[in-house]
């Protein structure tokens, strides 16, 4: 969207951003419950107590919205350096890059 200022790019790439965010909601809670529905963890820990499905629900939204935080803190840092918003859309591809190579390290049970 940054390179191409056509309106059909923009509306295109714009419903490809929402399917992205979208997923970015989705993937860690699908993950969750098939890691509670496959039984391959122990529930107990040292102290006795049941971890329960709730929790880990607690960490993945904390995780994702204390990303949504830093992004927030720093992209007006990076728009003030570059002196554009296009700049949003480099760090967002350079960043997405970096996600899907650290993708291809994830061991994913059968």
């Amino acid at each position: 969207m940054g390179y191409l200022r056509h309106r059909i790019a923009v509306i295109i790439f714009s419903a490809v951003a929402g399917i992205l965010y979208s997923t970015l909601f989705t993937i860690p809670y699908l993950l969750i419950s098939k890691y509670y529905t496959s039984n391959i963890f122990n529930q107990l820990n040292t102290d006795g107590q049941i971890r329960g499905i709730g929790t880990d629900v607690a960490v993945v939204s904390s995780m994702v919205f204390l990303a949504q935080l830093v992004l927030s803190l720093t992209m007006g840092a990076f728009i003030h350096l570059a002196g554009s918003t296009v700049i949003v859309t480099i760090l967002a591809s350079i960043l997405s890059t970096c996600g899907a190579i650290a993708a291809t390290h994830v061991l994913y049970p059968d």
